[in-house]
């Protein structure tokens, strides 16, 4: 089954609309922090009741608007697969998926920190089509749609095109924006000698805590580039295809084009990634 441009939009409008709703479902539950049910995952950081909830909630949504879809969603995966990655590539065989997220940075949330998101992705055979990311307490949301470019809507609703800045910007005047796997141990040391090597090279750097806005950031031309390993495809199916209809490079460590279920990424403006991926690999 294909979709036309005309339904890719119908539905995105629709996903928008479940984004928003599952934002204000998470904004007024962080108001009661106490009152939420706190547990941790092997590896893969906290869950929260918001986040179940959050999720229950986008999935009974989501459903009806494409017949027979699968979802890999992060809490219900990491409960079907215990954290192990190499089954979510199956979903990478499927028509048509949703690969989504009800909480990316759910430590932040727990901290009343406002840099959390909803992702929302439709795949076909793998590859993003559709995708929406919403930032529920700035009532922000980024959307993009193969082919059709990406955008950010402000709280009043107005949209603006996501393009990347003419700029001639070298690493060493570039912010950059990165986060460290949660496994630990030689993973973690090999990753934070990355870490340093940037920082040598760059401007700056930050780790905000949520991969889905940092490419958002990125797309925004806010922060420069971006890089990570580690992530799921939960983590990155929306935001790479909004960082990639926004004009930016989005490959893996080995320059390779980027898909949701590769275990590395790094993105930025074409000379600005060389520079970086020749950094990642010393």
């Amino acid at each position: 089954m294909s979709i036309s441009q005309t339904h890719k939009k119908e539905l995105l409008k629709k996903i928008i609309g479940v984004a928003g709703a599952t934002g204000i479902k998470l904004y007024k539950r962080q108001k009661k922090l106490k009152d939420l049910r706190i547990s941790h995952k092997e590896a893969q950081g906290v869950v929260s009741s918001a986040d179940i909830e959050a999720e229950e909630f986008l999935i009974t949504k989501l459903r009806p608007l494409i017949r027979g879809a699968s979802f890999l969603a992060e809490e219900s995966a990491f409960k079907k697969y215990g954290g192990k990655s190499e089954y979510y590539k199956k979903y990478s065989k499927e028509e048509w998926a949703w690969i989504i997220d009800p909480l990316d940075g759910t430590t932040n949330y727990l901290n009343n920190m406002d840099y959390y998101a909803v992702c929302i992705c439709l795949a076909h055979y793998g590859e993003p089509l559709i995708a929406v990311i919403h930032r529920p307490n700035t009532h922000q949301t980024y959307t993009a749609v193969k082919g059709l470019g990406s955008y950010i809507i402000d709280p009043s609703g107005r949209k603006r095109r996501l393009k990347k800045p003419e700029s001639k910007k070298k690493l060493k005047d570039s912010l950059l924006v990165t986060g460290f796997a949660c496994e630990k141990g030689e993973v973690f040391k090999k990753e934070f000698e990355i870490f340093k090597r940037m920082m040598k090279e760059a401007r700056g750097i930050r780790r905000m805590g949520s991969a889905a806005l940092d490419l958002c950031l990125v797309a925004e031309g806010i922060f420069d580039g971006f890089w990570e390993r580690g992530l799921s495809p939960w983590d990155t199916a929306a935001a790479a295809l909004i960082c990639e209809e926004a004009g930016y490079i989005v490959t893996d460590y080995n320059n390779k084009a980027f898909n949701p279920f590769k275990e590395t990424i790094v993105a930025g403006r074409k000379e600005l990634h060389k520079n970086m991926l020749d950094n990642l690999k010393k």
